[in-house]
């Protein structure tokens, strides 16, 4: 189905095309991208939910100098699914060992010109079930930023959603946050401030902390697949928290890589995305199949690939709640009062945000979710 009212471009037909129950064939345009990862780090973030296909605030903006430090919170946090590469500071790594003239840091994508501004992967496990239903408290992302053209430059807003279903089958876009009805959980929208283009300089890649919004819960139950569930990502120039509006990219696309490659957590070959048209919406035709033979002279083994994210849970400790602090499934007067009884103080269920600190940040969480559940 068709929406408008939530995104900002101009109309035209959607054409859903055919269903491939094996995925669409891939596209003959995969190639090596040799430049390479520019870090780069949002200027402000903010935990959004989907309600009737609109996007909704669930914490205030939190700005770039209430973040913990780039890379993931913590040094005991555990990796526990990976579709990036990713190094002990969520840096991209290990392209050597797809082939020996990589650099470490090399990946894939579909050229420059190519636009792909909304896509969704399946998570198939993680790397040990016991994170299924977890928070990711930090994760790791890299696109390339067409911004228009080479020399331009546009705002960066990408939106990244944990959702309970993703169908592989590529029989209905269960998954499309923009509908009324979807399996989204809970999404970040990250605000980067204005990008030159990735054009002949190279693609954007982020690790970031999630502690100062609560984290993101990652799907908890497999479908009758074995597929636990999957993430969306959203590509855009502008997010107003007021409306839920989305505005989209003058174009951009995630970089590519393998999860078999790593190891940790498992993928299928299918993966959704906004090209056949481009028009933020997922026709049953642009479910494609991502299984490339041959790439990794190193490693034979490895067959599929999709778009880089990787994300990391915390073995224990704080557990952020959105809220709900005495856990009772209702965000009210209790939680309210306690946080503000605990106004100062140094953790436990009232640091909502797990960030150490009993502050204006966990007040507002509270606030923001008041309500919810009851």
């Amino acid at each position: 189905m068709r929406r408008t009212m939530f995104w900002v471009f101009t109309a035209a037909t959607l054409t859903l095309g055919m269903a491939f129950a094996d995925g669409k064939p891939h596209k003959s345009s995969f190639q090596r991208y040799e430049g390479p990862a520019i870090s780069v780090r949002p200027q402000r973030m903010m935990k959004v939910r989907v309600e009737n296909g609109r996007l909704v605030p669930v914490t205030p903006w939190v700005q770039v100098g209430d973040f913990a430090p780039a890379g993931p919170c913590d040094p005991n946090e555990v990796l526990v699914w990976d579709h990036f590469g990713a190094d002990a500071n969520g840096n991209p790594t290990g392209g050597e060992n797809c082939n020996s003239l990589f650099a470490p840091d090399e990946r894939y994508y579909f050229g420059d010109a190519y636009n792909n501004p909304y896509y969704a992967n399946d998570i198939e496990t993680l790397v040990d079930s016991q994170y299924n239903g977890g928070v990711a408290t930090s994760l790791a992302h890299a696109w390339f930023w067409n911004a228009g053209g080479q020399g331009n430059s546009q705002n960066c807003v990408v939106l990244v959603f944990t959702v309970e279903d993703l169908d592989t089958t590529c029989a209905t876009d269960v998954h499309d946050i923009f509908e009324a009805t979807n399996s989204a959980i809970e999404g970040v929208v990250l605000d980067y401030g204005s990008l030159p283009s990735s054009i002949g300089l190279g693609y954007y890649s982020d690790a970031v902390c999630l502690n100062p919004i609560g984290g993101l819960q990652l799907p908890s139950q497999p479908d009758s697949n074995g597929v636990l569930g999957g993430y969306v990502v959203v590509y855009a120039s502008a997010f107003d928290s007021t409306t839920g509006t989305v505005t989209p990219a003058a174009g951009a696309q995630p970089m590519l890589w393998s999860p078999e490659i790593t190891g940790i957590g498992t993928s299928t070959p299918k993966q959704w995305d906004d090209d056949d048209p481009v028009d933020y919406n997922h026709g049953t035709g642009e479910c494609y199949n991502y299984a490339y033979n041959g790439l990794c002279q190193n490693m034979t083994n490895v067959t599929i690939w999709g778009g880089m994210m990787a994300f990391w849970a915390s073995t224990g400790g704080c557990q952020s709640n959105n809220g709900d602090v005495n856990s009772d499934g209702c965000v009210d007067d209790a939680d309210l009062l306690s946080v503000l009884f605990a106004f100062g103080g140094t953790g436990g269920a009232e640091d909502t945000n797990c960030d150490g600190v009993v502050d204006d940040a966990d007040l507002l969480t509270v606030l923001f979710n008041f309500g919810a559940g009851c």
